[in-house]
């Protein structure tokens, strides 16, 4: 990871992946196995920082929004939804409740997925980022015994499958209480193929059928690139 601008503009890229969140971190690991990658990301880094690390902080980043170097921003959807959503590297599993599951097999061939591709790319997540509670928070509880009790049946215990009824799954937080966001997934790429820009904004793309690259992008420091 880099807020050196000058120097990650300065090399030519096969690949720029524009947001380093949920799909942007594991999507330019994987392209820089085989590719040069640029990861552009408008927020900062999600390591030692308390607020994200941290179980016990659950929920503190969503307390300040909207500063331009706060972890969290509201937003309203096109529905006219308020909600928050991440400024920072690894994206909304910085700031979410944690909870990992897989999608259903049925989504997954009605969109045209290569099944045995999803199956490896799930074990490749899970073996970084996913843990089985070792024992479930109080709100945890409440919502299971809730769920059963208004029905939702049957229940399957722990399984990271999608499933009818109610279910325990994995956590992106393990058992010593500490958070692993999608960010930790670039540890998989190759080093000398990827760059890494933190609190860059990409403010233009240019589009060519396909987009051909980034016209601009400004960084914290207020460089325009």
């Amino acid at each position: 990871m880099t807020i050196d601008a000058e120097k990650a503009g300065a090399r030519k890229y096969d690949y720029i992946v524009v947001g380093g969140g949920t799909a942007g971190c594991p999507l330019a690991a994987t392209l820089s196995t085989k590719y040069s990658v640029l990861l552009l990301e408008r927020g900062g880094s999600p390591y030692g920082v308390p607020e994200i690390e941290n179980a016990d902080a659950f929920g503190k980043p969503l307390d300040e929004t909207d500063n331009y170097t706060s972890i969290a921003q509201t937003f309203i959807s096109e529905e006219g939804v308020s909600n928050v959503r991440a400024r920072v590297l690894g994206g909304g599993t910085a700031i979410n409740a944690g909870f990992y599951s897989r999608a259903g097999s049925e989504y997954v061939r009605n969109v045209g997925w290569d099944e045995g591709l999803v199956e490896e790319s799930y074990e490749w997540v899970e073996k970084q980022n996913a843990f089985k509670p070792y024992q479930l928070s109080p709100w945890s509880l409440a919502i299971r015994d809730g769920l059963l009790e208004a029905g939702v049946l049957p229940y399957n215990g722990y399984t990271l499958d999608h499933v009818d009824g109610t279910k325990i799954s994995a956590s992106t937080f393990d058992s010593k209480g500490k958070r692993h966001t999608a960010a930790d997934l670039l540890r998989s790429a190759n080093p000398d193929n990827i760059v890494v820009l933190l609190n860059a904004t990409v403010s233009r793309i240019l589009f060519n059928s396909p987009a051909q690259g980034i016209n601009s992008f400004k960084h914290r420091k207020g460089n325009c690139f």
